[in-house]
């Protein structure tokens, strides 16, 4: 099922051939998941080969938006994707808490780990 999207040269084909794959040697519970989980509509090129490998499908995630924050002396409101109840909220409570004292930021290192 390794790199189905470039050897098809459609990364659409290639995640439908893969679900087709792995739908036929699933067991149960994974086959109830895999047809219910969305593939349809979403821009595949997005991903392959940038940050995800034997792509199936993809999740949405809902977004919520926080703020405005005092970063640097600017008001700014951050996106935030999470399933996590209350997290939105949480960091909403934080930003007004730092409404008058503000967050300075400093880049303290410039690197990248994997």
């Amino acid at each position: 099922c390794h790199q189905l999207e470039k050897i098809l040269n459609n990364p659409m084909r290639g995640v439908e051939v893969r679900r087709k794959i792995i739908g036929n040697q699933a067991r149960d519970n994974m086959r109830r998941a895999m047809n219910t989980l969305p593939y349809k509509h979403y821009d595949y090129q997005l991903v392959m080969g940038a940050c995800c490998e034997n792509v199936v499908g993809y999740m949405p995630v809902p977004v919520g938006v926080v703020g405005p924050l005092n970063l640097d002396n600017r008001q700014v409101h951050i996106p935030m994707a999470t399933t996590e109840g209350c997290l939105v909220a949480s960091t909403n409570r934080g930003c007004r808490a730092l409404k008058e004292c503000g967050v300075t930021t400093e880049l303290t290192y410039d690197g990248m780990t994997r």
